[in-house]
């Protein structure tokens, strides 16, 4: 199941040892190996260690000389403890499964045990030894699961009274050392039961608040795409980051970038409103990531016009505006015709073009707009006078304002193309084409 399908009764559990259902239980299972698994097998390796020197080792503690026990020593070490901790070691996280633990733990529970059973009073070494081998399982079975382990280690208590039982009755008498060994063990399995039990439930409360979390971040980058479809990325940034100076408008010197399709309103006509509304989508979104990665601004959508902005939010030396104005421009001009050829299926019968004006001046940008309603935006004669200047451009073509040629002459080559009037500009805007490199 997703994360960003969880319900948050998805995570509820029906009582404190109760489980999550079926599918959240299977996430749960496989979080709960990938966060335990590390340490888990590191105490596993250990355990490795520790099994395959014990038969050499707790002879001597136990100071047994030419006894049996030695070989019982090695024969549960050797036959029954290695294996049980060197396979789930070399098997790894995913293969390694929940029944492991239960099942190690009944073969463990059950000779010792057995041990005791079949221990007399004055035979130490085999107590010892039963007490032995039931810790010595304990440190890699507490990393796993209460639910995997709980229901064995509760079951001892009550295997550790009914041996006292029987060896009672067997003996005639109440062994004080046989017993003492078996409080032991059920002791240490209910000690042992309870640490179970709180891991567990202090990894499932883990466990949701993770969930939790994951899909509160999933709402959140789901809110904050759905907000850079209405807002220029360089502002949500801004805004996301605390910084509120771009709901301000301030006076700077940007370059602004108009590009309007040739023709585009009576090839609306005649299309599908269905593909109509694909070609729109797509060429706009299209037209913003080319912006964008030039580093401009998008401000406007006006049906097929774009208005953009370089150099603001985010600073831009002017002659690095222009620059990176006519590379977007110029992208825009050699993408057309490759878009165009995957509309011929939607209904254009014609490669679409497009003209480009720019224009470099100091403009009022900033939020415009009402508590309501707003958009990050320039106003200002220079806004005017690129639009004009990309109203007088010829399809295909790209033209900049005598502002902005000024600041890229020296390395941009271009012609002047006329001349054109501007209401509210008292003299003549000379406009330049750039020249093909």
């Amino acid at each position: 199941m997703d994360v960003d399908r969880l319900v948050p009764s998805d995570l509820e559990r029906a009582s404190v040892l109760g489980t999550f259902p079926a599918p959240i239980e299977a996430q749960y299972d496989a979080w709960f190996l990938s966060r335990t698994w590390p340490s888990s097998r590191a105490i596993l390796w250990i355990s490795v260690v520790v099994w395959a020197t014990t038969p050499f080792v707790l002879p001597r503690v136990l100071d047994l000389d030419g006894s049996i026990l030695p070989f019982r020593v090695t024969a549960v070490c050797w036959a029954i403890g290695l294996p049980a901790v060197l396979v789930p070691a070399l098997l790894g996280e995913r293969r390694m499964r929940m029944w492991w633990p239960p099942a190690v733990l009944t073969l463990t529970t059950t000779c010792a045990l057995l041990g005791v059973y079949w221990t007399d009073a004055a035979d130490t070494p085999n107590l010892l030894l039963s007490t032995v081998v039931f810790f010595m399982f304990l440190a890699p079975i507490l990393q796993f699961p209460f639910r995997s382990t709980g229901l064995v280690l509760l079951l001892t208590v009550p295997l550790a009274v009914v041996v006292a039982v029987v060896n009672a009755d067997r003996d005639g008498t109440w062994n004080g050392t046989l017993n003492y060994q078996l409080w032991l063990l059920s002791s240490t399995s209910l000690i042992v039961l309870g640490i179970s039990l709180v891991i567990e439930n202090t990894l499932r409360g883990r466990f949701v608040d993770e969930q939790v979390i994951a899909r509160q971040q999933q709402e959140l980058l789901s809110s904050r795409a759905l907000i850079r479809r209405y807002a220029p990325p360089a502002v949500v940034d801004r805004l996301e980051h605390g910084d509120t100076t771009v709901d301000s408008p301030q006076r700077r010197r940007v370059t602004v970038w108009f590009a309007d399709v040739i023709g585009f309103t009576t090839l609306a006509d005649r299309l599908d409103p269905e593909a109509l509304a694909e070609i729109v989508n797509e060429y706009l979104g299209s037209v913003a990531q080319i912006i964008e990665s030039h580093g401009g601004t998008l401000n406007e959508f006006a049906g097929d016009g774009v208005m953009a902005i370089f150099g603001a939010p985010d600073e831009m030396e002017p002659d690095e505006q222009v620059r990176s104005a006519l590379g977007a421009a110029q992208e825009l001009q050699r993408s057309l015709p490759v878009w165009s050829q995957k509309w011929y299926a939607l209904g254009i019968d014609q490669d679409l073009r497009a003209r480009i004006g720019i224009n470099t001046g100091v403009l009022s940008v900033g939020t415009f707009g009402s508590a309501v309603r707003a958009t990050y935006t320039g106003i200002g004669l220079q806004t005017n006078i690129a639009a004009r200047i990309q109203s007088e451009c010829q399809p295909g073509s790209v033209l900049l304002s005598k502002t902005s040629w000024h600041l890229v002459s020296d390395s941009v080559p271009c012609e002047l193309r006329g001349e054109v009037l501007v209401k509210g500009v008292h003299f003549p805007i000379a406009m330049y084409e750039p020249l093909p490199a």
